[in-house]
């Protein structure tokens, strides 16, 4: 399984850092995408930790409530993916 992750990993990272450089439309909208799932990434977080706060529940269990949420898992996946890209690009400047 982990050798599955770690191939998408970088065959997505490869893809986003084939498409920013082919065409800059297309970085322009792959670092607009980029900034929602962030954006929604942390505010997934946030809430979780405030839901679990204003509860008065700090236990461990519900705080990682936020791993079932398609919303957190998605974003966090691009964000993996593209943050490959970007470091791709700064060592292969050009």
């Amino acid at each position: 399984m982990l050798v599955l992750i770690l191939a998408g990993v970088i065959i997505g990272g490869g893809l986003l850092f084939g498409l920013r450089r082919w065409k800059r439309s297309l970085k322009v909208i792959i670092d607009a995408l980029a900034l929602i799932a962030f954006s929604l990434f942390f505010a997934e977080a946030a809430e979780s930790v405030m839901r679990t706060l204003l509860d008065d529940t700090v236990f461990m269990t519900q705080v990682h409530e936020v791993f079932l949420s398609p919303v957190f898992l998605a974003c966090g996946a691009y964000l993996g993916i593209y943050v490959l890209s970007l470091l791709t690009e700064r060592l292969l400047p050009g």
